[in-house]
């Protein structure tokens, strides 16, 4: 059995986001970083690449973010640039992710919103 750490890698697509339905369908993706244990990076594409560090607490079962979240600076459609701003205030008040059942993983922030995603390819 995967721990709640090595469950979270791979691709993963937004299908629950009630505060922002324009979000639906964004495309996250968790690696592994090899050179430190118990650290993941988090990436997401819209205009830009958007990038930030994940630490996985086995003992607490909990996750936290590693740093600050980083991006490419290129320009794009407003409406695009205003899902992005979303995205990157999702990811940056990452307060623990949860694997359920293998297939959805749920994102909860420090201000209690939560959005759910399920494995893409």
């Amino acid at each position: 059995m995967p721990s709640q750490g090595t469950n979270v890698v791979g691709h993963w697509k937004i299908v629950d986001y009630p505060q922002h339905p324009e979000c639906i369908g964004c495309q996250f993706s968790i690696s592994h970083d090899y050179e430190k244990p118990n650290s993941y990076r988090l990436n997401v594409h819209i205009v830009n690449s958007l990038f930030c560090p994940l630490e996985y607490n086995p003992t607490s079962n909990e996750w936290t973010l590693a740093g600050g979240v980083g991006t490419t600076l290129m320009l794009g459609p407003l409406e695009e640039m205003k899902k992005e701003n979303v995205i990157s205030d999702l990811i940056s008040s990452i307060q623990n992710l949860e694997v359920e059942g293998g297939q959805h993983l749920v994102i909860k922030t420090n201000d209690g919103e939560q959005v759910r995603l399920e494995r893409s390819q």
